[in-house]
């Protein structure tokens, strides 16, 4: 008998320490996509083909290199991803990755020997937020919006493979998604 209850405290505490960290990372989050204008960012990168699952290594060297060869730290990481990975294989999947510039315009040429330089386009996107404590969030976000955001499109006559973007503010503690909004055909 006392076995038996040992083995049910064991059970229930791995169970409220799976739904706890399933709640500070924001599984329980509520993502209500909203069109709203928004663009403008000053975005430095390196074009990536291939799994989306290795986005963090070049957002990570994007980032070492701007503070390693030209002294300017970011606190926004960023990826654009033009191919859904559902209909594409993933050794063709394109995106855009790398970091928000907000400060440090100045050096704008210069960045342009190292990287892609460009400004994201002012438009209405579809837009969802999610909060960010690290890359359980990020995972979670993924399997949460996405999800949304193909409702929506669905719902309202949108293209579901528009390309997608995700601002990781390390700083303010959240992620932004934000969808294209292509009508269909």
């Amino acid at each position: 008998m006392k076995g038996k209850t040992i083995l049910l405290g064991i059970v229930g505490l791995i169970l409220a320490a799976i739904i706890g960290a399933y709640a500070y990372y924001g599984g329980f989050t509520k993502i209500s996509p909203e069109i709203k204008q928004c663009g403008g960012e000053t975005l430095v990168f390196e074009k990536m083909t291939g799994d989306y699952a290795q986005s963090p290594i070049v957002s990570d060297r994007v980032y070492q290199k701007l503070i390693d060869d030209h002294g300017i730290e970011t606190t926004k990481g960023f990826g654009i991803y033009y191919d859904n990975p559902k209909t594409k294989e993933k050794s063709t999947l394109r995106s855009d990755v790398g970091c928000i510039l907000e400060t440090d315009f100045e050096k704008l040429e210069a960045l342009k020997t190292d990287f892609e330089v460009t400004e994201y386009p002012i438009e209405e996107y579809l837009v969802a937020e999610f909060p960010y404590k690290g890359m359980s969030s990020v995972i979670l976000g993924i399997i949460k919006v996405y999800p949304a955001f193909e409702k929506f499109a669905e719902e309202n006559g949108y293209e579901l493979d528009a390309p997608a973007m995700e601002i990781w503010d390390v700083q303010n503690k959240k992620i932004t998604y934000r969808k294209q909004l292509i009508k269909r055909g």
